[in-house]
């Protein structure tokens, strides 16, 4: 099996895949991939949808506004010992 097969949401999905790379690398991949399972779960810590493919669910309903403040992302703390 290649990499791209054992993947195809990511191949589906190219512009989601780059936003949650960056997320990755920003706030650490263990948080990401929690709400990414969550999601993938059909909970609502994670939802996205590009070209017709959609992972997740919507946490409120399609048009909903929320301020910015009410994201709540944490960065890892880098001098925390794990």
């Amino acid at each position: 099996m290649t990499a791209a097969a054992a993947k195809p949401l990511r191949q589906a999905m190219p512009r989601v895949a780059e936003f949650i790379d960056a997320a990755r690398e920003a706030f650490g991949a263990a948080a990401v991939d929690r709400a990414i399972r969550n999601g993938m779960a059909g909970g609502t810590d994670f939802y996205a949808s590009e070209a017709g493919h959609t992972v997740g669910r919507l946490p409120v309903a399609p048009g909903a506004s929320f301020p910015f403040d009410a994201l709540q992302i944490t960065r890892p703390n880098k001098d925390a010992k794990p």
